[in-house]
């Protein structure tokens, strides 16, 4: 691969672009190639489409690689009207760049997904979560409608700090402190990915500077009212300064970008013995029946990884099961000697006699017949 006309930030978001596509399970998954592109119009999903377009443009290589060709990708831009024209504008912005790159665009917003009348959202009547849910609920249904195995997102370095950060402050385990995968599952034939994952976002900005691309800035950025720009702001620059106090030579998105590597290979490593652990009780394939004896030999994080992993295989929902949760679960391969039963989240039944243990959707083991 090379790509002499651009400079040097441009070549580092091509070479990610490029290096994601060949190493990620998309390119092998040969039965479709479209992908949903997630465009906001800011620096970073513009910073993911002008990357993708120099990529468009490396013929032999994209040739060689099985690359989609633009007509196969679709633009997908959502508004979470709480900025009210300036969101508006931003629509029709980023819809006038894809007909300018002859490339397919679908808009949505908040309040047409959830079936509402017009007009903007208050800030304080809406959650970040909830505004997140919105818009991933919208690039799910598009990525069905056009068929895509994969929706493309523009997160970047910068992004993955401040994850790791918001989930270590609010007590995660080592999947929170992973932060998100350059290639996550999202739905059964469904991934997200994201191909700058690697770079952070001066990087980005300097790469829109070289190509002369502008973009559009979103106010609400700078408001601290939201999680993600407080940590930003307020909390990641006090540890800055903390660190240089300290006479540690590193910023503190350095040291959470490290953390954030360690615990992937850590959380990895309890997903293989998981797996292990389900292979070698499972009394039922197909069943979620298990022998109790091997579980009460493993660690009880081993032990809480597999109850997750059962959950994520049957595709059951797992939106609200907690770590109490999982901990409940753990309880029930102890030393006992009675029947037991227990409901937990996404309609799920815990029974467990004395050698073996099922879990059983709720509404199965009440149905007649």
């Amino acid at each position: 691969m090379s790509d002499d006309s651009t400079g040097t930030a441009a070549h580092l978001v091509v070479s990610a672009i490029c290096d994601w596509w060949v190493k990620s399970c998309v390119s092998s998954k040969g039965e479709s190639s479209r992908l949903v592109i997630a465009v906001s119009g800011g620096i970073d999903s513009l910073a993911l489409l002008r990357g993708f377009l120099l990529v468009s443009q490396l013929d032999v290589w994209r040739q060689d690689h099985g690359f989609p060709e633009k007509s196969d990708w679709l633009i997908a831009h959502f508004n979470h009207q709480v900025r009210g024209q300036a969101a508006d504008d931003d629509a029709l912005w980023v819809k006038q760049l894809a007909v300018q790159e002859q490339l397919y665009v679908r808009k949505g917003d908040r309040q047409t997904e959830a079936g509402q009348g017009a007009g903007e959202i208050d800030h304080a009547s809406i959650s970040e979560e909830a505004l997140r849910r919105s818009r991933y609920d919208f690039l799910r249904r598009v990525a069905e409608e056009h068929q895509a195995k994969c929706i493309v997102l523009a997160h970047h370095a910068d992004d993955q700090a401040e994850t790791v950060l918001h989930h270590l402050l609010r007590g995660s385990s080592f999947s929170g402190l992973a932060g998100m995968r350059r290639s996550q599952p999202f739905e059964p034939s469904l991934t997200l990915e994201r191909p700058l994952l690697g770079l952070n976002k001066s990087t980005l900005r300097q790469f829109l500077l070289e190509i002369g691309q502008d973009w559009r800035e979103d106010r609400t950025n700078s408001e601290t009212v939201w999680t993600r720009n407080a940590l930003r702001q307020l909390v990641l620059p006090a540890l800055d300064d903390a660190l240089v106090k300290m006479g540690i030579r590193r910023t503190s998105s350095q040291s959470l970008l490290q953390l954030a590597k360690h615990s992937q290979e850590v959380e990895t490593h309890l997903q293989n013995l998981a797996d292990e652990l389900l292979k070698e009780s499972v009394l039922e394939c197909g069943f979620a029946k298990f022998q109790v004896a091997p579980w009460r030999k493993r660690q009880p994080i081993v032990q809480r990884e597999a109850f997750k992993q059962i959950w994520i295989r049957n595709q059951w929902p797992r939106k609200d099961l907690a770590a109490r949760h999982l901990e409940r679960l753990c309880e029930f391969l102890g030393d006992y000697k009675q029947p037991l039963s227990g409901d937990f989240p996404g309609g799920i039944r815990m029974t467990r006699r004395r050698d073996w243990f099922s879990l059983t959707p709720i509404n199965l083991e009440e149905s007649p017949g």
